[in-house]
């Protein structure tokens, strides 16, 4: 067994306290690292998962932020270094809004507000911690299949995913040569507690029965994968995407 030892690293996540970011929080203290947990406004699940991650030891704190505001996004990049010190070795960028519906029913301020939460904030995010990170530290982006395949009503968020994997690739080659890597993770449908899609005629499968291990994704599956991409088994894979999906059909 090669074991993944973490300890004396920094993560910061975004969105990183409930659904699939409060399991790539959790699983990264498990393994050692210290942790900065970003939240809009969900206090109740930050603390739950405040506490979660404080029961692996370490430093870990959480950090009310949008994300999507370069003020804001100044203020977290001060408060966390004042908190963690200079280096930070893993970003995690998995904040994310939707708008679902036609063209017609989504209005300026929906577009604004997806493109902002999903895209822009991985810009200001990106701008303000790589130049802190050393060789070895990783940035790892929760992307979508909505990012992949073009899927009904799904036309703004799906530009915001696709654009935030064309980011990523770019951005790994930009931060390669000072051996920072960027790797993309793109989850399928994935069942967070905040309840799963049923099937409809746009999509006429059961989750469970829409992939090939036909089983709906949870939030730790794509949590390891996560994992794979901050440790030292992916060394070598930068400017990758892997989409955590069973197999979707």
């Amino acid at each position: 067994m090669i074991p993944i030892d973490l300890t004396g690293r920094v993560a910061v996540v975004t969105g990183g306290t409930r659904g699939i970011g409060r399991s790539i929080s959790a699983l990264l203290a498990e393994t050692g690292a210290s942790t900065a947990a970003i939240y809009r406004s969900d206090e109740e699940s930050a603390q739950g998962s405040l506490l979660e991650r404080q029961a692996f030891g370490g430093l870990h704190h959480n950090y009310c932020c949008d994300v999507s505001s370069e003020d804001s996004v100044a203020e977290l990049t001060s408060d966390i270094h004042s908190h963690f010190g200079p280096k930070i070795d893993f970003l995690i960028l998995n904040a994310a809004v939707g708008a679902g519906g036609n063209i017609e029913g989504i209005s300026l301020e929906d577009w604004h507000r997806v493109i902002d939460t999903n895209l822009t904030s991985a810009f200001l995010l990106a701008r303000a911690f790589t130049p802190s990170m050393e060789a070895g530290g990783s940035v790892v982006a929760i992307s979508s299949g909505a990012g992949h395949v073009g899927l009904p009503g799904l036309s703004v968020y799906g530009a915001s995913k696709a654009g935030l994997i064309m980011f990523c690739e770019a951005l790994a080659q930009d931060l390669g040569p000072r051996g920072i890597r960027v790797n993309t993770v793109s989850p399928g449908r994935t069942d967070t507690g905040f309840g799963i899609e049923a099937a409809t005629d746009d999509h006429p499968y059961a989750p469970s029965e829409a992939n090939a291990l036909r089983r709906v994704g949870v939030p730790n599956d794509v949590a390891r994968a996560v994992l794979f991409f901050c440790s030292d088994l992916s060394g070598f894979v930068t400017a990758q995407w892997l989409r955590v999906n069973g197999g979707v059909l």
